[in-house]
């Protein structure tokens, strides 16, 4: 059996990580995990069922309700495919509340931990990506990537996203939001965003001048020079 190993890939909203995570999944035929969908998935989950969200205690009680399964490009929330509902805005702003409850982030790097040995174990490329992989989940990865890209960047990005869904959001809207978000992600008390990743030991990626392909053929340059995969 071949040996498996992580890529974990940490950084800012809309930096271009889950697209990226696909795209080497498919390159590789590796897994990918998207631990995101996990927090996206409780916040849907807390706005279908009226949970106040700020309420900590509240949110906790729904960790023993869910269940989260990967199959292949689809992800269910209790047997039910959420992959679509995932992307629309209201769960993805949702994330970073609920996302700062130590309990919740607790209970989820257990479950992320557990899916990714297992793939791992059974000889896959597992790509995890999310904000604090490659510090808490997986600080042992093979790769730890650190992808960014400028505020204007990204903040575009999600507004191409959003404009699917909904034409109401505005470039300034979602600026803001995503100056928020870098905010709250940075100083959350529990595994926040790393603010100096070169020091954490990242290999840090800025691809606001890069296409999705440049960005995937410098990954696989990455690896290659490691000696985790060969031409």
């Amino acid at each position: 059996m071949k040996k498996g190993f992580i890529i974990a890939i940490d950084g800012p909203l809309a930096s271009g990580k889950g697209t990226i995570a696909k795209r080497l999944a498919a390159v590789l035929q590796g897994v990918d995990l998207y631990t995101g969908a996990m927090y996206r998935g409780l916040a849907l989950f807390c706005l279908e069922h009226s949970i106040d969200m700020e309420n900590a205690s509240s949110v906790i009680d729904q960790l023993s309700k869910i269940t989260f399964k990967y199959q292949k490009d689809k992800i269910f929330l209790n047997d039910t495919d959420v992959t679509q509902k995932l992307q629309e805005p209201e769960p993805a702003a949702g994330s970073s509340v609920v996302g700062v409850i130590p309990e919740v982030r607790q209970d989820f790097v257990k479950r992320q931990r557990i899916l990714g040995l297992e793939q791992m174990e059974a000889g896959n490329i597992v790509i995890v990506e999310g904000r604090d992989i490659g510090t808490v989940v997986f600080p042992d990865a093979a790769l730890r990537l650190y992808l960014t890209a400028s505020e204007e960047v990204r903040a575009k990005r999600r507004l191409a996203q959003y404009k699917e869904q909904d034409s109401s959001w505005t470039f300034e809207k979602v600026l803001e939001d995503i100056r928020e978000r870098d905010t709250r992600d940075k100083e959350r008390k529990t595994d926040p965003l790393a603010s100096n990743p070169e020091k954490l030991g990242y290999t840090v990626l800025d691809n606001s001048e890069m296409s999705e392909e440049q960005t995937i053929d410098a990954v696989i340059r990455m690896l290659k020079e490691r000696n985790l995969i060969h031409d």
